[in-house]
């Protein structure tokens, strides 16, 4: 697998979601580029769906001829390899979704929150550097409210299906920017943890600190550079939350996750967010 058909991105959906689009636009699930269900390809077209490419970790990957450290974590998944920085911000695939990217000011998500048979509308709304605030309709005159920004995290109202500390921890981790872009500003933003097989993906793994003393682990589909995966560690080293995204669609020039779960560190489905629209609006030249 040459290096350039590798890595990226980050942050959340309605807390966890990739940002989106060249200019202002409202994108609606009929709309949107690509598949409803794999990964599309830059032409649309559907991801393979045997995950063949999957199963080989980049032979320049774990052939360490330089001599440098071979990244990896404790996990006994994990797989040790050379140079992992370089294989995600030599995406060639990604590397047209984060130019775009660079030129957005803010992307709003609309959706729904369903918690076992119920459901609840949702939004998003989110810009730069790393402001994004919640809102969710909880009942006929309840709403619950999440927001960060320079002032800070706010909560108010009761959430539903996460608690009130996964979701000040999905806002206090929020990042607009994708690793790529981030890494393209630092190249020791993110902290290489070596390859982890995720079912029918190959990912590359990081770690990331962020405010309040939480750090998220990422998962990085090797082939789209998509975020598949983060979980999200509390400054006491304990799993808070673990989000899998999926269904991504091409949204104005950018990668979007139409799906989120979350699920608690024992594997239980707390809750799963789906989009239907987004909005984009790009930075004025």
């Amino acid at each position: 697998m040459p290096k350039s058909v590798n890595p990226l991105l980050a942050s959340m959906m309605l807390l966890a979601l990739v940002s989106a689009g060249w200019s202002s636009a409202n994108t609606s699930v009929g709309d949107n580029e690509g598949a409803a269900n794999g990964n599309p390809d830059v032409a649309g077209g559907p991801a393979p769906a045997n995950g063949a490419y999957a199963s080989e970790v980049p032979r320049e990957a774990i052939d360490n001829q330089d001599q440098t450290t071979l990244a990896a974590d404790q996990e006994e998944q994990s797989i040790p390899v050379a140079e992992e920085i370089d294989f995600v911000k030599d995406n060639s695939f990604r590397k047209p979704f984060e130019e775009s990217l660079k030129a957005i000011a803010k992307v709003d998500y609309y959706g729904t929150r369903y918690v076992d048979c119920e459901h609840y509308s949702l939004e998003v709304h989110t810009a730069r550097p790393n402001q994004v605030s919640l809102l969710m309709k909880t009942g006929d005159s309840s709403t619950f409210e999440g927001s960060k920004s320079n002032q800070g995290i706010k909560i108010r109202g009761t959430p539903q299906g996460l608690g009130v500390e996964e979701e000040r921890a999905l806002l206090a981790t929020f990042a607009f920017d994708t690793p790529i872009v981030e890494l393209e500003r630092n190249q020791h933003a993110f902290k290489p943890l070596g390859m982890q097989k995720l079912p029918g993906i190959l990912t590359w793994k990081l770690q990331v600190d962020r405010p309040g003393g939480y750090h998220r682990i990422l998962y990085v589909d090797s082939h789209y550079g998509d975020i598949v995966k983060f979980t999200i560690i509390n400054a006491q080293g304990a799993r808070v939350l673990d989000v899998s995204l999926h269904d991504y669609r091409g949204v104005e020039g950018i990668r979007v996750p139409f799906a989120i779960d979350y699920r608690s560190p024992d594997g239980t489905l707390l809750a799963s967010d789906r989009l239907e629209r987004v909005a984009v609006t790009r930075t004025r030249s």
